[in-house]
């Protein structure tokens, strides 16, 4: 789908065909915005030829690229860029792409998915609440400053929930599958930084006009977006610490369990060693007199069945007093 508006003083003009670009091309005071989403090849040919890209940046905006860039051409700069679409009622987060072709009067703006800055921008054009500056650039700067703070309600939200398994480790409710969680949230954190240090990088250039078609207004912008953007970063550094917090407690809490596990066994052993300890006497006794030889002389004594159990009673408790005496029970 291919949405065109043309800004010209204050006016709006939508739905401005490929064929009328490049009347509205030459006029410099006029600035030229289209948006694709999920354009089709015969499209991608159609603004080619319109704007005169050249075909390495159209097959670079076909595919999906992993890592912000920006590549520099003779009348426009090619610009890609990523913002996050969060899951509702889940930590997970999808990566959307957006491409840009800057020139000095016109931008174009490629995606697979619907954008809400792309929608956002739109809507504020319609509606007549047009931005400072009308240029090109402006207008690039206005959807980029809004999904940059698309990012701080996703990290407001992990936040809040990495505090939230924190306590509930620390107050002993630890859900099952809590340790998966934790890992599962820095894997996302993890994926978000790998965007958001390059994509720091990129609009910090933007700022300093290391690239051409940014207008001195418009790069004092791109320097607030700069700012924001050096928070999300600064912020995520800020989870990572958390979620590694939250392991730790959490590693802290199992060797704890582990520890007192390990304990209660030691007490059990130590206990079952002394009874096994005090009874070993008592086999002895019990093995000798069990043997069946035929002189055996306590055996045809009258009193040698009551010697027997007296002088188990007294080991017994002989050997139970000495073991409390040393305090092993």
């Amino acid at each position: 789908m291919i949405r065109t508006l043309v800004l010209k003083g204050h006016k709006l003009i939508d739905g401005v065909s490929l064929k009328q670009i490049k009347k509205y091309l030459k006029d410099k005071k006029t600035t030229i915005w289209v948006d694709m989403e999920n354009a089709t090849d015969a499209e991608f040919e159609l603004i080619m030829k319109a704007f005169d890209f050249h075909p390495l940046a159209i097959e670079d905006a076909k595919k999906s690229i992993e890592l912000p860039k920006v590549d520099v051409f003779d009348h426009y700069i090619y610009l890609v860029l990523h913002s996050v679409i969060s899951e509702q009622g889940s930590m997970h987060f999808k990566k959307t792409e957006i491409d840009f072709f800057l020139g000095n009067n016109f931008l174009v703006t490629i995606h697979n998915y619907s954008s809400p800055s792309i929608e956002h921008l739109v809507d504020k054009l319609k509606r007549n609440h047009s931005p400072i500056s009308r240029t090109a650039d402006f207008l690039m700067y206005e959807i980029i400053d809004y999904f940059v703070d698309l990012y701080f309600p996703l990290l407001d939200q992990w936040e809040d929930y990495v505090e939230q398994l924190e306590t509930m480790i620390i107050v002993h409710k630890q859900p099952k599958n809590v340790l998966k969680e934790i890992l599962k949230i820095k894997r996302e954190v993890i994926n978000l930084k790998k965007s958001i240090t390059p994509q720091r990088d990129v609009i910090n250039k933007l700022a300093r006009r290391d690239f051409p078609h940014i207008r001195p207004l418009t790069s004092v912008y791109f320097r607030d977006v700069h700012d924001h953007i050096l928070r999300v970063h600064t912020e995520i550094e800020t989870e990572r610490d958390l979620i590694n917090t939250a392991f730790e407690a959490y590693m802290s809490t199992i060797s704890n369990r582990m520890a007192t596990i390990n304990n209660k066994m030691n007490q059990v052993m130590q206990k079952l060693t002394i009874v096994a300890t005090i009874f070993m006497p008592l086999t002895f006794f019990a093995g000798v007199y069990g043997m069946n030889f035929h002189y055996f002389p306590e055996i045809t004594w009258k009193y040698g069945y009551l010697l027997f159990w007296i002088l188990v009673v007294i080991i017994s408790a002989f050997m139970y007093m000495f073991f409390r005496r040393k305090k092993w029970m």
